[in-house]
């Protein structure tokens, strides 16, 4: 399973949990792709700082800098038209076969084709929007990781 984890929200609300839920999903074959707003190199930064383990890093604002998409200004502050921001998970998403996306802002999700978890860090549930299925983050890793391979098992079969 590809699995996509937003980093402002998610991983950063919680990276005791990320850091053991992303080493286990690793261990069992998985990977983990980190997807932000901020760039990769202050992302993975971070990750590292923390121990927390991944596969890849997508940058929104590396990718449209480097596309030329990107407006920037002095003070070190962007511009990336809304609607190409909003979508930009989505599609990277679907363009990569990521199965499952785990992100904290439900103006993404409304873009989505691959399943969107909409992640609450507090009471830490996940909850696949438009398919009554919820996730509890407050178990271990372990059964949050088993419950979130259930979830897609269910969603992919209907």
């Amino acid at each position: 399973m590809k699995i996509g984890i937003d980093y402002h929200g998610v991983i950063n609300s919680n990276p005791d949990f990320f850091k053991k839920f992303n080493a286990l999903a690793l261990k069992n074959k998985h990977s983990i792709v980190v997807l932000s707003g901020g760039s990769a190199k202050d992302v993975k930064a971070y990750l590292n700082a923390h121990q927390i383990s991944f596969s890849d890093v997508y940058s929104l604002v590396d990718d449209f800098s480097a596309r030329g998409l990107a407006q920037f200004y002095e003070d070190g502050s962007f511009f990336v038209n809304n609607e190409i921001w909003n979508k930009a998970k989505a599609k990277y998403c679907f363009e990569h076969h990521v199965d499952v996306h785990i992100d904290d802002s439900m103006v993404y999700g409304a873009y989505f084709q691959t399943p969107f978890c909409l992640y609450t860090p507090k009471p830490e549930r996940c909850t696949f929007i438009k398919k009554n299925i919820e996730v509890d983050f407050n178990q271990s890793p372990v059964k949050v990781l088993q419950n979130l391979e259930k979830s897609i098992q269910k969603i992919s079969s209907k």
